[in-house]
């Protein structure tokens, strides 16, 4: 005949409630950190792309003939992205030796709530 509550081996309900216990805190902060994780990449590749315009105006604008007045625009490279920027004579210089002042300003606007948008500012002179 067989014993009902003998020497058999297994689990209190207690330590199965803690086990459980711990596996769920556990997945929950894998979780979290996996969210983080992701939100993170993808602010990271809105602020490379965001950079990449700016320099790419940067050097377009240095690359242009000098003018000694102020000048602006705004473009949309890409859509969720606005760039705008100016070039402002700087100092009380005569040519041929005049400086300007050329400022590059990327907005990148996300689908997403959780990131918001991001700005990139890039300024920078140049000489005639």
């Amino acid at each position: 005949m067989r014993r009902l509550f003998g020497d058999q081996a297994g689990l209190t309900l207690v330590e199965v409630l803690l086990a459980v216990t711990f596996l769920a805190v556990s997945l929950v902060a894998l979780l979290t950190m996996l969210t983080q994780g992701s939100i993170s990449v993808t602010a990271g590749g809105g602020q490379s792309k965001a950079t990449a315009y700016a320099r790419q105006k940067v050097e377009e604008l240095k690359n242009q003939p000098f003018s000694p007045g102020p000048s602006a625009g705004t473009d949309a490279p890409e859509t969720g992205i606005t760039r705008s920027w100016s070039v402002t004579p700087t100092g009380a210089t005569v040519a041929p030796n005049r400086l300007a002042t050329i400022q590059v300003v990327v907005r990148v606007e996300r689908v997403t709530g959780m990131l918001g948008a991001q700005n990139i500012t890039l300024t920078t002179m140049r000489a005639e």
